[in-house]
């Protein structure tokens, strides 16, 4: 479970135990409050019983006193009994209604009393004439009689009154020990769940400090590798002023951060080539969020210019509107001499090529000529090594014609202007194969055209591509009984994948590396004729519209030659 799951839980829990404590202690205090009652209702009795009897024994003890002595005096808390006692009888009454057993003990007591006052009451009305006959009344034990009955009646009211207490102070002390164990139970469980909760919480703050610590540590790296990266990285505003920028660019510029960071304009690094090429390129990076490879020269603060290449990407708010740029920059300066040299060895080479065919063709043309010439005006008088002489001087010229030729395609191939447009490879392959059948009507040629992948490249070159494959298929495969060639392509991700296959001469794969290299031949030029630059200029094509090229063979079976183009 996450961390603040189990804190939440934890408190829940917690807090639903405080709650549960304190209704349990709510409700126990109600119940040891009316325990506590029920024990003061119990003593009340008791003592309103005791008081009762007492009240009884003074008008006893009056109604004596006087009958003994003939003292008025002794009257007198006699008729203050007799004025007390009713009214503790109905209190007595009112504290036993819920008692049954009590009450009509109390209904009792009030009747039996209700004699001895009738009894008392004759006695000392009697004693105040006749003196001699209330004597005799007392003597009769009537009196006695009835305070015994009395007597009896309270010791049984207050028997069940002890018994009562007894009982309710037990209960009311059970009550009071089982609420301690109870809540002793809860406090401990809260005290043990919060400290559980605590040491979750701890543990989870030590875990949260290492990993902001490592957060920390990462994050001076990750900024150390944004400060010091190989290449420049910078932000520019929906203005074009800068909002940040490594360290490494700011090196290139000669400015620091403080000079450029919401004080320049990309502007400012610009000459006027630069600041068109921005002003052009800035409201598309803006609508369509990327843009990639441009070229611009940044000027340092010195006023050097270097050459740089841009790659940006364009952050946008939720509507889409454009909020900053983060920006990559390459120093270009390596790139670009390089590349000036390239193109400046290019110029030499095609200059070269220019004068070597220009110079070696018409020497070529006179030994060519001059030796047909021979052949032809003075063949009748030369013997037979002077023909085959003759003959070799013949082929070898030519040979050495097509190799000029070759050489002088091969390197214009790299010097010609790419023109990308839809290759329905269907229709060039088909009358690709037309022209090969009526020109190599001699051979019986069988040939087997999948469907093939449309394309996007140069249509001129392309179709050089599949005519140099084709050619070197019906080539080798001269010597067969029946030349079978085999036409398909797949696609492969990202890109599509085309293929020539024949069941000719074939190779033997551990020279493949020697196959598409210029003027390199795997047979001898006594077997199949040619100069070794076709599959050369198949690689340079491929490789120009960003493909590659490989081949499968085996020796006297077959050949297959594979070519790819980017989808």
């Amino acid at each position: 479970m996450r961390f603040e799951f189990k804190v939440v839980i934890g408190f829940i829990i917690t807090l639903s135990l405080v709650i549960l404590v304190g209704i349990y202690t709510y409700d126990n205090n109600d119940s040891q409050l009316k325990a506590s009652r029920w024990v003061d209702h119990t003593h009340q009795v008791l003592y309103r019983s005791e008081q009762l009897l007492a009240t009884l024994t003074d008008i006893e003890t009056g109604q004596r006193g006087f009958c003994l002595t003939n003292n008025v005096d002794f009257l007198l808390p006699y008729y203050k009994g007799k004025e007390n006692i009713y009214p503790q009888i109905r209190y007595l009454k009112q504290l036993t209604k819920d008692n049954p057993r009590q009450y009509a003990r109390i209904l009792k007591l009030e009747t039996l009393i209700g004699k001895k006052l009738v009894f008392s009451d004759e006695v000392v009305e009697l004693y105040k004439t006749h003196p001699e006959e209330s004597i005799d009344l007392i003597t009769s034990l009537k009196g006695k009689k009835l305070m015994d009955s009395i007597r009896l009646c309270f010791a049984d009211l207050m028997n069940e009154e002890k018994t009562l207490l007894e009982r309710r102070t037990l209960e009311n002390e059970q009550q009071i020990t089982k609420s301690n164990q109870v809540f002793l139970v809860m406090l401990s469980l809260t005290l043990l769940i919060l400290l559980g909760l605590f040491y979750t919480i701890y543990l989870n703050l030590r875990a949260r400090n290492r990993a902001e610590q490592k957060l920390v540590k990462a994050s001076k790296e990750v900024e150390d590798l944004y400060d010091n990266a190989p290449c420049g990285y910078h932000s520019l505003d929906a203005k074009g002023f800068f909002l940040q920028v490594n360290h490494t660019m700011c090196e290139w510029l000669g400015y620091t951060r403080e000079e450029l960071i919401g004080k320049k304009h990309f502007f400012d690094l610009l000459n006027e080539e630069g600041i068109k090429t921005f002003q052009e390129n800035f409201p598309v990076f803006k609508e369509q969020g990327f843009i990639h490879n441009l070229e611009f020269d940044l000027i340092r603060k010195n006023g050097i210019s270097f050459p740089v290449i841009i790659s940006s990407s364009a952050i946008k708010d939720n509507k889409g509107n454009y909020l900053r740029s983060r920006t990559t920059t390459f120093d270009y300066t390596e790139q670009k001499q390089a590349n000036d040299k390239i193109t400046n060895l290019n110029q030499e080479l095609e200059a070269f090529t220019y004068t070597v065919s220009h110079d070696l063709r018409s020497p070529l043309r006179s030994i060519s000529g001059y030796a047909q010439i021979l052949e032809e005006d003075f063949g009748n008088v030369l013997n037979d090594e002077g023909k085959r002489v003759t003959s070799v001087i013949i082929r070898s010229s030519k040979r050495m014609g097509q190799l000029i030729d070759d050489l002088l395609n091969f390197s214009q191939i790299g010097r010609k202007e790419l023109f990308h447009h839809h290759i329905n490879m269907n229709e060039m392959v088909k009358q690709l194969v037309r022209e090969f059948t009526e020109q190599e009507k001699q051979y019986a040629l069988e040939f087997k055209v999948q469907h093939l992948n449309a394309c996007q490249g140069d249509h001129n070159m392309i179709r050089q591509v599949w005519s140099n494959l084709l050619s070197n298929a019906i080539k080798y495969s001269q010597k067969k009984n029946s030349i079978y060639i085999e036409i398909g392509s797949s696609v492969a991700g990202p890109e599509t994948i085309y293929y020539v296959k024949d069941k000719g001469a074939g190779f033997d794969m551990q020279y493949i590396n020697k196959l598409f290299g210029v003027f390199q031949r795997l047979h001898r030029i006594n077997e199949f004729e040619g100069t070794g630059v076709g599959l050369a200029i198949v690689k340079r094509i491929v490789n120009r519209h960003g493909g590659r090229v490989w081949a499968e063979g085996t020796l006297d079976v077959g050949a297959t030659f594979y070519f790819s183009i980017p989808n």
